[in-house]
């Protein structure tokens, strides 16, 4: 149940992102949010 809303979260703001035509600041804050998760779980497994 807790992967449903992750994977809705980022189809919502790419939705928002096409449609307000501004996509620079929310496309920064996801590619930040997917990092920062990446390097997370890169040292959970290291």
């Amino acid at each position: 149940m807790a992967e449903t809303p992750e994977k809705d979260t980022p189809k919502t703001l790419a939705a928002e992102t096409i449609d307000g035509g501004s996509s620079l600041l929310p496309m920064l804050i996801v590619g930040l949010i997917m990092i920062t998760v990446g390097y997370v779980v890169l040292m959970m497994f290291v």
